[in-house]
């Protein structure tokens, strides 16, 4: 069976394209859609002008209504290198391209469930060029606290942390 390939593109808060790349269609159940990066295929950073092959698979989890995604990221070998959390804009889902709006704060987790809060100096420098609105702002640091209880509940993408 021929799983179908999507577009992914994360857009800056005035809607410039970010970064982008494809990935395959593993499940849509409605509330949460997974996909798995095309190893091989093409990533375009638009922001650091760079274009580069994808190196080493992942397997990426959207929620509707969600204002944060995860990257599950792997090595080469197929072991757990990290997870990556996006705090977003809930994604627009429309034929087979889920697009949304990086509100540059992440969360990363390393495998034995240890994790750091990044880029809070570029959400707060960006909060001010992009005129994010309150509900935002608030909606986006609330998502942070989400990413961390769902974490720490080993919920969805995050039960394959260890305990």
């Amino acid at each position: 069976m021929t799983r179908s390939v999507w577009q992914i593109l994360a857009q800056k808060y005035d809607r410039r394209p970010h970064y982008t790349w494809q990935a395959v269609l593993v499940d849509d159940d409605g509330q949460q859609v997974r996909l798995a990066s095309v190893v091989g295929g093409k990533l375009i950073h638009y922001t650091r002008g760079i274009e580069e092959v994808m190196q080493r698979p992942s397997d990426l989890t959207f929620w509707r209504g969600r204002w944060y995604n995860v990257f599950t990221n792997f090595h080469e070998d197929g072991t757990l290198r990290n997870l990556y959390c996006n705090v977003a804009m809930p994604p627009l889902i429309e034929d087979s391209t889920i697009t949304f709006v990086d509100l540059d704060l992440d969360v990363q987790y390393w495998p034995d469930g240890t994790f750091r809060i990044l880029d809070m100096d570029e959400f707060e420098q960006h909060r001010v060029q992009y005129g994010y609105p309150d509900w935002v702002q608030t909606n986006a640091l609330q998502a942070v606290n989400d990413i961390l209880a769902l974490a720490e509940a080993r919920d969805g993408p995050f039960g394959i942390l260890a305990r």
